[in-house]
């Protein structure tokens, strides 16, 4: 059964429901990543329903001080998230893409324009490297909070 189908728009999942969803050794990287962004950038888990044809249902964002970490969509086994760089940000991005695996760099190279106002980019999250490139691209947006 689809997303979309188990959790319609009038059923809001839990954090939990969306783990047990997400399913797998990916379940605890949902489950990590949510307390990362609790702890290290005091922000709660926002959750909205889209009827985009791309992704339709459920989602997650993460916001702070207007700033957007971008959109999770849960999916079986994994999660992908879609954020947005702005183009000011680009140095910073360039000084961190040698530390991102290659996958995640060419994704960025090879990202589209968003509306003129910076590069977007989408992808999976199914392990560790994919979610500690995810951890390292927020970084350019906003640095976590010092411990």
């Amino acid at each position: 059964m689809q997303w979309k189908e188990i959790f319609p728009s009038f059923k809001q999942p839990s954090i939990d429901e969306i783990a047990d969803y997400i399913g797998g050794d990916t379940k605890e990287l949902w489950l990590s990543l949510i307390k990362y962004m609790e702890s290290d950038y005091n922000v709660k888990p926002k959750l909205s329903y889209s009827a985009c044809a791309a992704k339709p249902g459920w989602n997650v964002k993460f916001q702070k001080n207007g700033q957007s970490f971008g959109t999770l969509y849960p999916e079986e086994n994994a999660f992908s998230v879609m954020i947005i760089i702005s183009y000011k940000l680009d140095p910073l991005m360039q000084s961190i893409l040698p530390d991102l695996s290659p996958k995640t760099a060419e994704l960025y190279n090879k990202a589209g324009d968003y509306m003129k106002m910076g590069k977007w980019i989408m992808f999976q999250i199914n392990d560790s490297t994919t979610l500690e490139d995810y951890k390292k691209i927020l970084t350019v947006k906003l640095q976590p909070k010092v411990k």
